[in-house]
């Protein structure tokens, strides 16, 4: 039997993006293709309200797909051209298809019914850079598109233990990984905050754990909001989704996260944890002491029923095990657990404490358990640090290093790096007018330019990179509409990494092809950022010239107005032609206005040139991960921040003092050196504690102190804002300095976040 249906007629306007031009359907489409050849001199095949589907009966739910999402035509008495779906190409990629059209057939195979699944999709995606003719019909220019995935794994991670999303959020999340042609659905679905998935061998834990009275105020209080959060996915549910996401073409794996971020179970079942309670589902964020006491037999129990059931109610041969940040304090004092280390013989050995080992004893458990099942396990980097069983997948989200040594040992990994791949991040610097974030910054174009096969991996290392996922945790996500801004269209740029080949990729030729998209986006009804299209800024220090470079960019048909002065630009303001070379104190500001001369969100920089700008800078303890941007030649980049941390302009330091030392292009004459903080009490961002400065005299070999200073404790009550420190001394004509900042070692207790290291940012060094 063949699928046949005759399109229903409806309406473009919703489909159509406002500004394309007649035709305009080139298969450019995100991600895009691997090759493109089309011939438009030909008679085009045209869609109307009389075109076909045809698909075998085994492609149903494909052409029920792709009715649902074409732009109908409603040009009567036109020729029934078909749209023919098949699954029967031969090559050696299973997810490879192709799209051959002729003037009365397009046809899409692929090599696999989710080859043609995203064959279908490219179509979709291509009609949305499409205008109608006159009599409704669309032209669809013949020839021949080819195009498979670089990755096999090509995923997505969504947390809902933090915050539940109810079953219909789900399937939108899924919808939109497969309109970005990725594949695995990572579903986060236990943590201290709260449990979701029903397990009917252990009832107490969505009884319990599923429900927590309330959620601290912000990242760390004042206080609760006395808000409860609730609710679980039963496994019927469970069954649903898993089924609706099949016919997407995309694979679950669920998380059960151990032994660390198991509150919630504590709380459900006190008697697994080394000091049997009692415990609360966790109403803050961060890492809780309390973890599975691994020296319990029950404990274990717990674990083999718990993998058991998840394995049987999830088909995919995976099992993500968590793994991560597992404080082992609680370990260290159990004498169940101790007793566990002497009756498995573990000990400190070659840096690996016994309490690690024991960790290790916990995941290699958790591995066999899904093993006996048919599964194979995936776990954070975190199981590298001790004898991870050798089928582990490894999952590295700290930074690249991990999945460079998870090949080194020969694991497969996957690409998760935070600093690419966390979707929780701020993805604009507009700190003020951004939703509140965990912190970071991960913007489309950083994302676009991640990169999961190192440049040093063999050819067989690379074989060992299964592919790449982002995340998007869900402390400060509360809604879908949240969480579509977070991830779209960051998405976007993360399919074109999975998918499309390095040599074909280009992020401005990304940006334009993200118009037509963004249309798709807007007829799903989804909320997305918009950053990524409006002007595009970038400062490229050029030391041998002593000036910044500013390079702007928007989308075709824009222009680039700017001032230099701090006021607003205007259509009448200068025009951004050429990159600019700046090399002297000023205000920037930018924006891009449309043809119709609309304006987009101006973006604004302080600009100091000193006589540190654009020196060499070194500094000895690396910055928090998280904020560490472009690192220490930022410093002295002569770009100032605003108050607001997480723009990409300040670089934060935690336990580690700021040890910088700048050395000057030139000797000159100073007098002072300037270092700026943001002091926020309620993030943990505390002012310095202490700082010295140092000198090197020109033609002089020896460092001699100029100055130092001590700063008294902060306001615990005071309200976010920048501290400017400068250090004097009789002026010295010097060839460097060193400046050594110490960041609050431990906040007091009458801080907002007492008994916590405090975070010290700091923008720029300057010199006078």
């Amino acid at each position: 039997m063949k699928y046949l249906s005759h399109l229903l007629l409806s309406a473009l306007s919703a489909f159509i993006p406002v500004g394309s031009t007649a035709g305009g359907i080139d298969f450019r489409t995100v991600p895009l293709p691997h090759s493109i050849a089309l011939t438009p001199g030909d008679r085009p095949f045209s869609l109307t309200c009389n075109t076909i589907i045809s698909a075998a009966d085994s492609l149903s739910s494909e052409a029920a797909m792709l009715e649902s999402w074409l732009p109908i035509a409603t040009a009567p008495g036109a020729r029934p051209g078909v749209i023919s779906l098949r699954a029967d190409l031969y090559d050696a990629n299973p997810e490879a298809y192709t799209i051959e059209i002729a003037p009365d057939t397009l046809t899409i195979n692929g090599a696999s019914a989710a080859a043609t699944f995203y064959g279908v999709q490219t179509l979709r995606k291509a009609l949305a850079a499409a205008t109608p003719a006159v009599d409704g019909s669309i032209d669809i220019p013949t020839g021949r598109i080819y195009d498979y995935p670089r990755f096999g794994y090509r995923g997505m991670h969504f947390d809902v233990a933090r915050h539940f999303f109810p079953v219909d959020s789900v399937k939108s999340y899924l919808d939109m990984m497969a309109l970005h042609g990725l594949n695995r659905f990572h579903w986060h679905l236990t943590d201290d905050q709260g449990w979701r998935v029903e397990i009917k061998s252990r009832p107490r834990l969505t009884e319990v754990g599923s429900r927590r009275e309330g959620t601290i105020i912000g990242r760390t209080g004042p206080g609760y909001d006395g808000i409860p959060v609730e609710g679980y996915y039963s496994q019927q549910e469970i069954a649903d989704i898993i089924a609706y996401a099949a016919r997407r073409h995309i694979t679950v794996i669920p998380e059960i996260d151990l032994p660390s971020h198991m509150q919630a179970a504590l709380a459900s079942y006190p008697e697994l944890g080394c000091t049997g309670g009692p415990y609360e589902v966790w109403q803050r964020w961060g890492i809780s002491p309390d973890v599975l006491c691994p020296g319990n037999d029950e404990t274990m129990r717990f674990l083999d029923d718990v993998i058991s059931e998840v394995a049987t109610l999830f088909p995919g041969p995976n099992i993500h095990i968590g793994g991560d940040e597992c404080p082992r304090t609680r370990w260290e004092e159990c004498p169940k657990c101790q007793k566990r280390i002497r009756d498995l013989r573990l000990e400190d050995r070659d840096g690996v404490t016994a309490e690690a080992r024991l960790q290790g004893y916990v995941t290699e458990y958790a591995c066999d358990v899904a093993r006996r099942h048919g599964k194979r396990a995936i776990g954070w980097d975190e199981i590298l640090e001790s004898n991870a069983p050798d089928d582990a997948v490894v999952m590295s989200w700290h930074s690249v290093t991990g999945g460079l040594e998870g090949v080194r040992r020969g694991h497969q990994v996957i690409m998760t790096p935070s600093q690419y791949c966390y979707f929780d991040y701020f993805q604009s610097p507009d700190g003020p007018d951004e939703p509140f974030a965990v912190g970071g910054l991960n913007g489309v174009d950083h994302v676009y330019s991640l990169e999961p096969v190192l440049p040093d991996f063999s050819d067989s290392d690379a074989s060992l990179v299964l592919g790449c996922q982002a995340n998007l945790w869900t402390e400060y996500v509360r809604t879908l509409s949240h969480a579509q801004y977070n991830v779209l269209p960051r998405m976007a740029a993360l399919s074109e990494v999975a998918w499309t080949a390095p040599e074909l990729k280009d992020y401005e030729d990304f940006r334009r092809r993200l118009l037509p998209l963004m249309a798709v986006y807007d007829s799903c009804g989804y909320n997305y950022a918009r950053h990524v299209v409006e002007v595009a800024v970038d400062f490229e220090p050029d030391a041998q010239a002593e000036a910044l470079v500013m390079t702007c960019s928007a989308l075709p048909g824009y222009s680039i107005r700017y001032t230099l002065d701090g006021s607003e630009p205007t259509p009448a303001s200068t025009a951004y032609t050429v990159p600019v070379s700046l090399r002297s104190d000023c205000v920037i500001k930018v924006n891009a206005f449309s043809p119709e001369g609309r304006p987009g969100r101006a973006t604004c920089d302080t600009l100091a040139i000193t006589p540190l700008t654009f020196g060499i800078c070194e500094i000895v303890s690396q910055p928090y991960y998280v904020y560490a941007f472009k690192g220490a030649p930022q410093l002295v980049d002569g770009l100032h921040g605003t108050k607001y941390f997480r723009t990409g302009r300040w670089l934060g330091f935690s336990k580690s003092p700021l040890d910088a030392t700048v050395t000057m292009r030139r000797p000159a004459q100073l007098s002072s050196v300037t270092f700026r903080t943001v002091v926020k009490p309620v993030d943990a961002l505390a002012d310095a504690a202490s700082a010295t400065l140092y000198g090197l005299p020109a033609g002089s070999d020896t460092w001699i102190e100029l100055a130092s200073e001590t700063y008294p404790p902060d306001d615990p009550a005071a309200d976010h804002h920048i501290s400017t420190h400068t250090l004097s001394f009789e002026p010295r004509e010097l060839s460097a300095i060193r400046l050594v900042a110490e960041p609050v070692a431990m906040l007091p207790p009458e801080h907002p976040q007492g008994g916590w290291p405090a975070l010290m940012f700091v923008d720029e060094i300057s010199a006078r």
